[in-house]
């Protein structure tokens, strides 16, 4: 059994897909025993959303759940099945619902909505048999099993340890996030850890620098800096899969699907093994370029995914050190980025880091920057060898090597701090004074990193 981590949006609702833990941002989920609190609706949470997998016997009774709660909700029913806590998030869950209705009415469509997801308050059940959460929610998260229960119900349903291990560690968070279990109108559940951490900006700090590219995905750095010395501590690139085989396949398939012909199959069997081919129809060919196109949407989504686990990596460290942390990222120029293959893989990207530096307390700045820009004096460099790895550049005023690749992060930081410096903010201009002279002590020293 596996589970697929998404990472929320920030201040997002997404109508169809409904990636977006819809509810949160209006009530939080009672942690405490005793009374549920009735808090303010909190804009701008960040959100870790976790999605395991229901067999057919929990998703059909988890459906029954979603529909006998919604019937209740919009008053066609007037009793509930077990608890009333299954109810808790009804005010919520019918301004959702009025939302939808009124984005669809303004978009000219006349068919019914989509029914927003069904969040219910959860309790847990911690490895050592402490409880947290409120007593009286109709959704208990044993850890100590490895199991979900919905008691009313009738639901069981068992988590893969890697699930396990991350809901642990989210509850041993300071401070800990507050949680929601949503179930949707398929009957099927996330569980959705939502915070808000306040950032701050100071020495000793942790930096990640992300570089995007358009055509060849990203690069990642990491700075450490304090306040005797900078250190380049890690460097790599990033690249997505190549789907142009894929891709081709995909359209094999699908010309196949729409309109079969001898030539389309004696093109689809240099790739189709010969029992599938035989057995090859309009049905099967569409079937197949489905899951080939699903296949090039998950290995997107794990490139997206990897990128803000590394991201999370350094912040998490950090935070445990009590060291700030800031995620910088050069944004791809919109008109180069529009129409590329990689534009909405880059584009969630980024909001999935905006997230993270929510979720977890730590800055994040956007900042343009060049690799052909000289790190020490400005001036434009020149393209002096390229390898597979590398494009090596030289500065024709004092005489700098460089790698493009890492040149682009070292302007990237002292790009970011010179802004602070130049609109003055008072303490941040001091520190960031600070970091500049830092940077340009290290450039003298440890030029060579940025040209091997």
């Amino acid at each position: 059994m596996s589970v697929h981590r998404v990472k929320g949006t920030v201040g997002e609702h997404a109508v169809r897909g409904l990636e977006a833990p819809w509810a949160l941002e209006q009530r939080a989920v009672p942690m405490g025993a005793g009374k549920p609190r009735n808090n303010r609706p909190r804009a701008g949470l960040g959100f870790r959303v976790y999605k395991p997998k229901v067999s057919k016997v929990n998703r059909e009774r988890l459906k029954a759940l979603y529909n006998d709660v919604v019937n209740y909700i919009l008053g066609v029913v007037h009793e509930l099945k077990g608890s009333k806590y299954l109810a808790y998030y009804a005010e919520e869950w019918k301004k959702m619902y009025e939302e939808v209705k009124e984005v669809r009415k303004r978009a000219g469509k006349r068919t019914s909505p989509k029914a927003p997801p069904l969040p219910l308050p959860v309790r847990f059940v911690m490895p050592d048999g402490r409880e947290r959460g409120d007593k009286r929610a109709p959704a208990v998260i044993d850890l100590r099993k490895g199991e979900l229960r919905v008691p009313s119900y009738g639901v069981v349903q068992k988590l893969p340890r890697s699930l396990v291990r991350a809901l642990v560690e989210e509850n041993l968070l300071e401070p800990r996030s507050e949680f929601t279990l949503q179930i949707t109108r398929r009957g099927l559940i996330r569980v959705v850890a939502h915070r808000r951490l306040r950032a701050r900006l100071e020495l000793p700090l942790r930096i990640a620098t992300i570089d995007e590219n358009s055509r060849h995905g990203r690069s990642l750095a990491y700075w450490y800096i304090n306040e005797a010395k900078v250190a380049m501590a890690h460097f790599e690139k990033l690249r997505p899969a190549n789907h142009g085989y894929r891709r081709e396949v995909a359209a094999l398939l699908q010309s196949f699907a729409d309109r079969p012909s001898e030539e389309t199959k004696r093109q689809l069997a240099k790739i189709l093994q010969p029992e599938v081919l035989r057995a090859l129809t309009s049905e099967r060919a569409r079937e197949l370029a489905e899951k080939t196109r699903g296949r090039e949407k998950r290995l997107n989504d794990s490139f997206v995914c990897k990128l803000v686990a590394k991201a999370r990596k350094l912040v998490r460290e950090a935070r445990q050190r009590g060291v700030s942390a800031l995620i910088l990222v050069e944004p791809v120029n919109a008109d180069s980025l529009r129409e590329t293959e990689l534009q909405g893989t880059l584009l969630r990207g980024r909001k999935r880091l905006k997230n993270l530096a929510v979720y977890e307390g730590a800055k994040m700045g956007e900042v343009g920057a060049s690799g052909k820009v000289c790190p020490r004096c400005g001036a434009r460099g020149v393209e002096v060898a390229r390898t597979k790895r590398s494009r090596i550049y030289e500065c024709p005023k004092c005489g700098l090597r460089w790698d493009r690749d890492k040149g682009v992060h070292y302007n990237m930081v002292y790009s970011y701090f010179a802004r602070m410096v130049k609109e003055e903010c008072d303490d941040d201009s001091v520190l960031a004074a600070r970091v500049l002279s830092l940077l340009r002590e290290w450039l003298e020293k440890h030029s060579h990193t940025l040209a091997y």
